[in-house]
């Protein structure tokens, strides 16, 4: 017998946006944008894309290190990025037009 399998995520097509980005598409800028999406739940408190989020293709983390020049150690970081579909998903619970040539301008 076969073992149940475990639903894939869905695959993640097109553009991806960083949260400032976004923002710029969006009329807003990063920070406000951040605040907006930790109180619809899709970021914690670090920033980082939820679970429900990640797993319906909205958002993606990718994950990054950096080097600590005074630990001397690598630290692991996720830097969250929104999907088109993410886009459109926001800007509809926002109640927000997208700005396509606002990506254009920077």
């Amino acid at each position: 017998m076969n073992a149940p399998q475990r639903p894939q995520p869905p695959r993640v097509l097109g553009q991806r946006y960083t949260l400032q980005e976004a923002a710029a598409l969006l009329g807003t800028g990063r920070n406000t944008l951040c605040k907006r999406l930790r109180e619809l739940g899709m970021l914690d408190a670090s920033n980082v894309a939820t679970r429900p989020h990640t797993s319906t293709g909205r958002l993606v983390v990718e994950l990054k290190a950096y080097e600590n020049p005074g630990l001397g150690a690598e630290r692991p970081y996720g830097k969250t990025l929104v999907t088109e579909r993410g886009l459109l998903y926001i800007a509809n619970r926002l109640n927000i037009r997208i700005q396509r040539e606002a990506a254009n301008d920077g």
